[in-house]
């Protein structure tokens, strides 16, 4: 190869490289906007997984209270 050449491949490869790098940024980029969405996402979740939880619990005890109740009811007949 000659210097003409080799200095023509170098310059493709210096374009090719800035190309690649940009893209690589682009790629960063979106990959830190997706991260932020999804822990945002993450907390909405958790705060309805919360709140299912609480109710749950609340209910379980009504039922129960209720039920033993009309147990305790029951029982005295």
């Amino acid at each position: 190869m000659n210097k003409v050449a080799v200095d023509i491949y170098r310059d493709e490869m210096i374009e090719r490289m800035a190309r690649l790098e940009e893209r690589h940024q682009a790629h960063f980029d979106v990959t830190k906007e997706i991260r932020v969405d999804v822990k945002s996402q993450n907390g909405r979740v958790r705060s309805l997984e919360n709140k299912q939880q609480w109710f749950t619990g609340i209910l379980v005890t009504v039922t129960f209270v209720f039920s033993s109740l009309i147990a305790w009811i029951k029982g005295i007949n």
